[in-house]
């Protein structure tokens, strides 16, 4: 796969995500104690690391995140550096030798997703930073676990899909 391939891929990914930014910013909120939606640049950012980590480099991530962080108002910096450790985790965790299968994959993104949210909600508790409620912190990650399936699934569909034995990427790697 060529050069132009990959730099249309990382475009679609950039658009995706400001796409899910920009319905995160409408008013549609649920309100004072509906069920918070899912991260869905969380999980593209997982499928797509895992599947292609050349289509998502390091400073592709940084840029949507921090953006993510200016917009939805969180706190700047901390929740794109939670996901930016999550997804390197995810990269070297990129089997060399054969494919996950589907339900350890979705396993995996669960744990790590978790983790994220855990590791978030404890930065902010030792920096005795305003917390958001760990019940609605909590259903936040269960929605963006659940939501992880579909997304990876979307993925594969526009062609975000592991390399075959043998075929390198196009950092010359076998990915």
């Amino acid at each position: 796969m060529g050069t132009k391939a990959v730099w249309r891929y990382r475009l679609i990914f950039a658009g995706l995500s400001a796409l899910v930014i920009f319905v995160a910013l409408l008013p549609f909120g649920a309100g004072e104690g509906a069920v918070p939606g899912p991260d869905l640049v969380v999980c593209m950012t997982a499928a797509w690391v895992l599947r292609r980590p050349d289509y998502v480099p390091v400073w592709l991530l940084v840029s949507v995140l921090l953006v993510s962080d200016f917009l939805l108002m969180r706190p700047l910096g901390l929740w794109t550096l939670v996901i930016l450790l999550m997804s390197e985790l995810l990269r070297r965790r990129v089997d060399h030798a054969e494919a996950l299968p589907f339900w350890s994959e979705v396993g995996l993104v669960a744990g790590f997703v978790a983790g994220a949210y855990a590791v978030d909600h404890l930065i902010l508790v030792l920096l005795l930073a305003e917390t958001p409620p760990i019940l609605g912190q909590g259903l936040h990650a269960l929605a963006t676990i659940v939501f992880y399936p579909p997304v990876a699934i979307l993925s594969q569909v526009i062609g975000v899909r592991r390399l075959a034995p043998g075929e390198l990427d196009t950092l010359g790697t076998r990915a």
